[in-house]
């Protein structure tokens, strides 16, 4: 769906020094089209960088160049990414609105005309896709400029220069639906809901809405869908569920995802004989392919740019259509925001791996369906920065915000989020609960099929990101990213608390504290009156040891080289503190001559693949558990007879918390005095001294430094 922006204010010149003939226009209002973003996020050529993006708007001339007749200073006109010179021969062929003179014949892999009438700071800035309309002006040439009426409203017919008009065209004209004829649409972002009112306005007696997001389901509806199909509700191809629901397969397919597996599945979802199938949605990142026989048998496959429309030509009538009321607009729009509400704000910004953070100026967008804008107050330092930062062997990691141990106040949302609003005080965790699939349906984990840690575990990080800083995209640590004044995230890592939490204490259970308590109350699953060892006196060793306390154990080890960590451990419930180099044997056989064979418990936190592999010795057999709480991506190892003798070894995300649902009780549990967070806090800076913050928590001479984030 659309978010709408209006311009205001802007930082860049637009020359008036036309060299062709050209119209300079005032950009009134603009859509945010996935064009954008994939080019912003995805794009691989940085050659189309510096940019100003948007290609969805609407203004008005504010004046014109030599040689243009057909336009004059106060006509209302929406910019054209495809341009219609009416002179080469794909202008002159009614088969195509392709046309010779436009950017994308020559400039596709930069996504500009190398041309340009804007500069900023003294350098060129390309105008993407020959229009540029996240800009209060605008200068193009004449070929790529729709006059429109004069009572159009510019807020909503902008949405008619890509998206709309792309997947509307796509059905009417590329495919060519004809009346009474069975649909599919593909993907239910715009494009793909004016793809299914194209079906419905073409005479389609029945339209399949295919998408795996069902609360787009509604608005499918209200364009025209009559059935909706989620692909992951069944345990077959789609493309065998329509050929069972439709007796072989629809007579017209389109693909409005950019997915070249979707794209292969619309093809076969096809009826054979005469079935046609649509590309609409974009990429460039892989080839699509599929089987000879799909085409042999009759199919046919084809791609459509600017749904078929000869852009100056069909642009004023789709505006006359929306008019008369024979499309839909309003419905498509879902937001409506000024160019102000993308974000500048500081951050801490880790440019490349071993380098000192740098405090820049970041910009941070506005939230999509069912994100949240938070402004961060608070954030700790935990040791996973810290190993990301100086450890890590993928450089795609960078350039990143760090920061996952923060809580801040919402201070917007997007569309979808119902739970949560403005002024809402909440903490960001790096694991997510989406609450729907089968993993946080299922009572034995707190993980979650929809987690970045999934699919990216690699760059601790979704590739796809809200911030951006010179022009290029930062990546949201741990997709949280809370050195920052403010982040974007979705709302199936945020976790709702009560209005009275302190943020710079209670910022700490986003992370550290809840993964070292819950590994001993949930994942060990501690006893009363038992034995437990806890391997790593930092932040989350400690809270391991609350756990322990706090589940009953008589007898709690606290095991680390740095004997100055012992006091805080009495603090927080260690019984005995034994330091491995005293010892001139194993401290697996110091513990077990200490406890008659064994502790019940051991917790790992640490980090460290050996002492993983000491921490399962020291347990005793037959019941022992141990589990490893601290991360590294080093194998760990061990005798087979230490599990066969019957001890069990686990591990722990999060410290088994369903995050949504936990933290907030955690956040009452130390309201109420029943968990310990003050005692954890031995620094506390200001963001411009976060290399300060990291050289403390290297070196180990901290154990939880809370930053302000915000001033």
């Amino acid at each position: 769906m659309y978010l709408l922006l209006t311009a205001k204010t802007g930082s860049i010149a637009s020359s008036h020094l036309v060299l062709s003939p050209s119209a300079f226009s005032q950009v009134v209002a603009t859509g945010v089209c996935h064009t954008d973003l994939y080019h912003l996020f995805e794009g691989k050529d940085k050659r189309g960088f510096p940019s100003v993006l948007g290609h969805e708007g609407a203004g008005v001339v504010e004046s014109v160049g030599p040689g243009v007749t057909g336009f004059k200073p106060g006509d209302k006109v929406i910019p054209l990414f495809l341009s219609q010179c009416g002179e080469c021969k794909f202008c002159k062929c009614p088969k195509t609105n392709l046309c010779d003179c436009s950017w994308s014949s020559k400039y596709h892999d930069i996504m500009s005309d190398p041309t340009t009438r804007f500069t900023c700071r003294g350098r060129p800035i390309l105008q993407f896709m020959g229009t540029s309309t996240f800009s209060e002006y605008t200068v193009i040439n004449q070929i790529a400029v729709a006059k429109i009426h004069d009572d159009a409203p510019l807020d909503r017919v902008c949405l008619l220069g890509c998206g709309i008009s792309t997947g509307y065209g796509a059905a009417v004209n590329t495919a060519g639906v004809t009346p009474g004829s069975v649909c599919a649409v593909f993907g239910l972002g715009a494009v793909g809901l004016a793809a299914v009112m194209g079906c419905k306005n073409a005479g389609a007696s029945r339209i399949f809405a295919v998408d795996i997001n069902e609360q787009k389901f509604e608005k499918a509806k209200v364009f025209g869908a009559t059935d909706f199909l989620n692909p992951k509700a069944y345990n077959k191809p789609i493309s065998e569920v329509l050929a069972e629901m439709t007796n072989g397969g629809v007579d017209f397919s389109l693909e409005c995802v950019g997915n070249t597996e979707v794209m292969r599945t619309a093809l076969e979802s096809c009826t054979k004989g005469w079935g046609v199938s649509v590309l609409v949605g974009w990429t460039d990142v892989k080839d699509f392919s599929a089987r000879p026989i799909q085409l042999i048998s009759g199919k046919t496959w084809k791609g459509s740019l600017f749904g078929g429309f000869k852009s100056k030509d069909s642009v004023p009538n789709l505006v006359r259509d929306y008019m008369t009321g024979k499309i839909k607009l309003d419905e498509f729009i879902t937001h409506k925001m000024n160019l102000e509400q993308v974000i500048k704000c500081r951050a801490a910004v880790a440019w490349e791996p071993n380098a000192p953070l740098v405090i820049e100026e970041i910009e941070v967008g506005p939230p999509q369906e069912g994100e949240m804008r938070i402004k961060i107050l608070a954030s700790s330092l935990c040791h996973t920065e810290i190993f990301h930062l100086f450890e890590s062997k993928d450089k795609r990691g960078f350039p990143t915000v760090l920061g996952h141990e923060g809580a801040g106040v919402v201070e917007s949302v997007g569309p979808g989020v119902t739970e949560y609003k403005p002024g809402d005080k909440v903490i960001p965790v790096s694991g997510s609960q989406c609450r729907e699939c089968r993993f946080c349906k299922n009572p034995k984990t707190n993980l979650c099929e929809r987690s970045w840690l999934n699919y990216h575990v690699d760059l601790m990080s979704y590739p796809t990101t809200r911030f951006t800083c010179r022009g290029q995209p930062l990546l949201q640590f741990t997709s949280t990213g809370t050195f920052s004044e403010y982040i974007v995230i979705n709302q199936m890592y945020v976790a709702k608390i009560r209005d009275d939490a302190p943020l710079d204490r209670v910022c700490l259970l986003g992370c550290g504290i809840s993964t070292g308590y819950g590994a001993a109350v949930n994942t060990a699953g501690v006893t009363p009156g038992s034995v437990c060892a806890v391997f790593g006196l930092g932040a989350v060793g400690l809270a391991a040891v609350m756990g322990c306390k706090n589940a009953g154990a008589s007898r709690i080890f606290a095991v680390d080289i740095n004997e100055q960590k012992f006091e805080k451990a009495k603090v927080l419930g260690a019984t005995d503190c034994l330091n491995p180099k005293a010892y001139n044997k194993p401290i697996s056989e110091v513990l077990a001559e200490m406890t008659n064979g064994g502790v019940d418990f051991s917790l790992e936190c640490v980090g460290n693949s050996e002492v993983s592999r000491m921490a399962l010795e020291s347990c005793i057999k037959g019941w022992g558990v141990s589990v490893l709480v601290g991360y590294t991506d080093v194998d760990f190892s061990a005798r087979p007879i230490q599990l066969i003798s019957g001890k069990t070894w686990k591990g722990t995300l999060l410290g088994g918390f369903k995050i949504r649902d936990s933290v907030p009780k955690l956040v009452n549990d130390y309201m109420t005095g029943k968990i310990k967070l003050d005692e954890f806090i031995t620094h506390k800076m200001d963001l411009e001294q976060i290399n300060d913050a990291v050289n403390l928590m290297k070196t180990g001479q901290c154990i939880r430094c809370i930053l302000n984030i915000s001033k």
